[in-house]
This record gives structure tokens, C-alpha cells and sequence, in this order.
């Protein structure tokens, strides 16, 4: 046995431009870089931030620039070293600024190394005591070369009346995604992820409130002023009135907030969350959201619809962090209601803060019921939320009313020109959508089963292909014999399944021509192959074949397989006026 008084010591070693890459390619949305520079303005008494995203068209790839300039305390040497270095981290100083919050986001030395995914980053600061120069080549291709890059510096001794530090991140992100820095997908990530999209101010915490801005992203030729804070709507919920000046969709307009500081987390004395919901109907949404996509409009890049951004996020430092909606145990349609945030200290963030993952299992469990039982008790079972659900009620019933009306319309008017033919004395109607494919379908089936090549044994339109068929004659129900059917209003270019396990489709229409791809969900191809009815083949025939499998898959084309099998020939029933 090994005499442990003979025992050596070894300090652990770290590789050094590995962790470095690691840490600057952690970050996963090349906007973090945006993020980390708000944070650290904001934590050295930066009022003012300059954040402007360029292009420079002087050089062939069109470098993508970004300038962050803010009137912060400046940089000494001490802090310029801790820009630079992993970990080495200065925000824990307080010297000379006023934090009546005494809180400081930036404090693992994380955040600038965002910059190192870069061509070059140059430094300005002056600080009240001395100004400083700082420039880095090529800090992303040497760390992918294993090579720790290096900075050159200069400080000088100098009384400065005006501090601040200006940078200059060339080349970022290796010009790629370049349309993340568009001017409003850039405003909506200020809004949203960083500090600016703080939704402290819900909580009385006012300290930021002279803090501003001045944005100018690509496609922008001038800046503009962006005051603090995540944007809420102002409350609009005296019901009576949104009835008398909204009747029949008052809901559009609503809006109604709860906000509770400082609840205890169940079972853990001494942790506490802060929470504010908003019910916001969709018009009160776009009213200061104008990345909202709008039906019918080509939306620009950055844009999202309502149930892709909105529901309950969580918050440390009170910036949105992540979604977790599940807290609230609703459907999607419900959730996208809220406009909901719970704040905990508590939380423990991923380096690059992009998710609560590293929070103690049993805490983030509390923290969860927390939310969910201050849900159900305080929000849904108030008197204001409950007047809220039974008048809303009657509003959807009174839509669902009116557009059954419209629909009633609609449809009569449709239906006295509607295409149909008879078989034995049915009437078959043409299908407009893929319900009406299936409906034709099981009609001329049940009138004429053995005009398909297989026996329908079961359907489920719900999830998955629609029927299982069975194709051995005679029919055993053994597993080779069993294989699916897809209903199709029409055949495309692109199948939301696999062709895996598929004998056929069933449609009304083929939009395709002889030769064309079509491409299943897993990106498997098949060509089409149009063959016309012949004296030897009675119909025409379309099947998708692959030179890599060995079963083709047929196609059955309602519109002209029943004309040419059974001489069937769809007509209005009056002609029109």
C-alpha cells in the first residue's frame, strides 16, 4: 500500500486557447455579443450607449462592423486586463459609481470574450485618471489555430473631464447571419434579452430609468432612441367600456397585469420570486410590437407570430432568460394571452445565460409550483380574472355565432354551383379539401370496393397516415401484407410523411408533371412517372419511383381515375347566372 506521506501534488493545467474558443463560440446568437455590451455599460455607470451595426463596403467580403460606445468610468490598465483575460473579472469593484440595487450583471469575465470571434477588436476608454489604446488581430483564427492571440496597449497619464470606452469588433462572427443585425430584429433583442429589456420597472426598481440607447442597425441611416425597459402595454380593463366602444371584439384591446413581489418559494424559506402577468389581447400586443407577424403581409426577417415569443418567462436580474411555459400547465392557445414574467435570484445560469439549467433540481421544482399555485389562487381565481373569462366567453360565442352566419352564406352560395356526379344512384360531390377526398372516396368504395387494390382494415385521420390497407388476395392480415395510404386533396412537390411503409396515395388533383421530385419528410426523393391509359392499361397511371427501393408507390388521381374506370364526369348542378 502506497505510503501517502510520499504522495506528489500536481496543479491541474488548463488549455489555454482551447477554453478560450470554447468560451467565445459558447455564445450561441451572434446578438449576445450585443447583449454582454449593454451589460457591462450599464455596470460601469454607462448612461448613454452607442450601438451601431455596419457594413464596410470598402473591403470585398463587406465586413460587418459594430461600434459600442458608452459614457462609462472608462478603462484603467487593471480593467482593460480583465477585458481581455478568461475569468478575470472586475465587476465586483464599486469604485465611484452609485448602485442603489447593488447589482452587477457581468461577473465571470465571459461576456467580452464574445468579441474574440472577430477579426480585429480596437479599444478607446478614458477613464478620470488616464487614457487607453488597445488593439487585437486575428483573436478567432489564432485561437483556431491553438494559439493564444495577444494585445497590444498603450496608456497614458491624463486628467479626463469626459470618460467612456468606445469598441470596435471587425469582421464578427466571420460575416456570417449578418441579418441578426438588421435595425428592427436588433431593437426587438435589445427589447427582449438584454438588460434594456429589463422588466424591473414592474417591480418599483426605477434606478435605470435615465439609461438610453441610440441604436442604428444595417439598413438604418440615422440612430434611434431607445429608453429602458421591456415594453408593456398600458392597462385597458374596465370591460363595460371596451363593450361600448369595441362590441363583439373587445378582447382584441384588453389588457390586464398582477404583479406580486417577493413570494416565497414553497419550502424554502428565505427564496423568494417576483411575478408580473399581463393578459393582452393580439391588438394590444401589436400596439408596441411591430415584429408581430401580420397575416397577409410578407414578413421581414426577425419577425414572429404571438405563440413563437409569448407565454410566462423566466428572469434573472430581471432580463427574460427563457421560456417555460409548461409552469402554467395551459394549451398553446391560452398561452399566448399572457405576457408573463416570474423573476428568481436564485436561478443559475449557463455561461453564456442562455438557460436556468444549472439550477438545483429541487429549487427550480418549488419555484415551479410557486408559479403555477400563485397562478391558479391569485390570478385565475380572482373575481377580476373570472368577470374577464365569462365575458370573453360570451364575445367568442357571439363571433362563433356571426361566423357560422358568414360560413352558412358562404357555402349555399358555393353549393349551387358545386361539381357532382351520380353512381348508383349517389350523389358524389367533387372535393374541395382533403376531408372531401376522404369522403369521395369512402363512397365509391363502399359502392365499388374492388375498383381499388387493397382493403381498407382501418383508419386515423388524427395522427400519422390516414389508413392501414391490405393488399394480399386473399386477405390474411399477416405484417407483409399490411402497409398505409395517405389522403391528398392534391399531389405537390412536398409529402409531410415518409415513404417509408406507403402503397399509395389517394388525391383529387396532380399539380405535378411527368418527371417531377417529390420530397417526404426525411428528404427521400421520388420521381414521377405519368403513364397514359393505353388499349393495355385502362387508366392512366402516376407512380412514384426511387432507383434505391424497390416498391413504387402509386398514385390514385380521383379526377381522372373515376372518369376512366368508371366513366365518371363532374358537373355543376345549375349552370351559374
Amino acid at each position: 500500500m502506497i505510503n501517502k506521506r510520499e504522495l506528489r501534488s500536481r496543479r491541474p493545467k488548463v488549455e489555454e486557447a482551447r477554453e478560450f474558443l470554447e468560451i467565445t463560440r459558447d455564445f450561441t446568437d451572434p446578438r449576445e455579443s450585443i447583449r454582454e455590451a449593454i451589460s457591462n455599460a450599464i455596470d460601469w455607470g454607462g448612461t448613454e450607449i452607442k450601438l451601431t451595426a455596419r457594413e464596410d463596403r470598402s473591403r470585398p467580403d463587406e465586413e460587418l462592423v459594430i461600434e459600442i460606445e458608452d459614457n462609462g468610468m472608462g478603462l484603467n490598465e487593471r480593467r482593460l486586463d480583465a477585458f481581455f483575460d478568461l475569468g478575470h473579472s472586475s465587476a465586483i469593484e464599486s469604485e465611484g459609481i452609485s448602485r442603489p440595487t447593488q447589482r452587477m450583471i457581468g461577473y465571470k469575465g465571459h461576456g467580452t470574450k464574445t468579441y474574440f470571434n472577430s477579426r480585429q477588436i480596437e479599444v478607446f476608454s478614458n477613464s478620470n485618471k488616464c487614457t487607453v489604446y488597445a488593439i487585437m488581430d486575428f483573436p478567432l483564427q489564432k485561437l483556431m489555430n491553438n494559439e493564444v492571440p495577444e494585445y497590444k496597449y498603450d496608456i497614458e497619464s491624463k486628467e479626463n473631464e469626459k470618460t467612456g470606452t468606445k469598441i470596435i469588433v471587425r469582421g464578427y462572427n466571420m460575416n456570417q447571419n449578418k441579418r441578426d443585425f438588421a435595425h428592427a430584429a436588433l431593437k426587438d433583442y435589445i427589447l427582449w434579452f438584454t438588460w434594456f429589456g429589463s422588466v424591473e420597472r414592474e417591480f418599483g426598481i426605477l434606478d435605470n430609468g435615465d439609461k438610453v440607447v441610440f441604436l442604428q442597425g444595417l439598413g438604418q441611416d440615422h440612430s434611434e432612441r431607445i429608453e429602458f425597459g421591456h415594453n408593456f402595454p398600458q392597462e385597458n380593463c374596465d370591460i363595460d367600456s371596451l363593450i361600448e366602444e369595441r362590441p363583439g371584439d373587445w378582447t382584441k384591446i384588453f389588457v390586464k397585469k398582477w404583479v406580486f413581489e417577493q413570494r416565497q418559494i414553497i419550502d424554502h424559506p428565505g427564496r423568494f420570486i417576483d411575478m408580473a402577468f399581463y393578459i393582452e389581447g393580439d391588438e394590444a400586443k401589436r400596439s408596441y410590437n411591430s415584429m408581430i407577424r401580420v397575416r397577409g403581409r410578407t414578413p421581414e426577417y426577425g419577425m414572429y407570430k404571438v405563440e413563437d415569443r409569448y407565454g410566462l418567462w423566466v428572469c434573472k436580474d430581471y432580463i427574460p432568460i427563457e421560456r417555460r411555459n409548461e409552469w402554467l400547465g395551459l394549451g398553446k392557445r391560452l398561452e399566448t394571452k399572457y405576457h408573463a414574467f416570474v423573476n428568481c435570484q436564485d436561478f443559475r445560469l449557463t455561461a453564456n445565460r442562455s438557460d436556468i439549467g444549472n439550477t438545483p433540481p429541487d429549487i427550480l421544482n418549488a419555484i415551479a409550483s410557486t408559479v403555477k399555485q400563485t397562478f391558479e389562487e391569485d390570478i385565475i381565481g380572482s373575481r377580476d380574472y373570472q368577470t374577464y373569462e365569462e365575458a370573453a366567453e360570451l364575445e367568442e360565442q357571439y363571433q362563433t355565432s356571426q361566423q357560422e352566419g358568414k360560413d352558412f352564406d358562404r357555402r349555399y352560395r358555393r353549393v349551387r354551383t358545386k361539381k357532382v356526379s351520380e353512381f348508383r344512384g349517389v350523389e358524389l360531390i367533387e372535393p374541395g379539401v382533403e376531408m372531401g377526398v376522404i369522403a369521395l372516396f369512402n363512397l365509391v368504395y363502399a359502392l365499388e370496393p374492388s375498383l381499388f387494390p387493397f382493403r381498407v382494415i382501418d383508419y386515423d385521420t388524427k395522427r400519422g397516415y390516414d389508413a392501414l390497407v391490405d393488399q394480399m388476395m386473399p386477405h390474411d392480415l399477416s405484417r407483409e401484407s399490411i402497409y398505409f395510404i395517405e389522403f391528398k386533396y392534391a399531389l405537390t412537390p412536398e409529402f409531410n410523411h415518409s415513404f417509408d411503409h406507403l402503397t399509395a396515395l389517394v388525391c383529387w388533383d396532380c399539380y405535378l408533371s411527368e418527371g417531377a421530385e417529390v420530397t417526404d419528410i426525411r428528404n427521400n426523393q421520388r420521381e414521377l412517372r405519368i403513364t397514359p391509359a393505353t388499349s393495355q392499361s385502362e387508366y392512366t397511371r402516376y407512380m412514384l419511383v426511387s432507383p434505391r427501393e424497390r416498391h413504387n408507390i402509386e398514385v390514385f388521381v380521383l379526377k381522372d381515375y373515376l372518369r376512366e374506370k368508371l366513366g365518371l364526369e363532374f358537373r355543376p348542378r345549375t349552370r351559374p347566372r
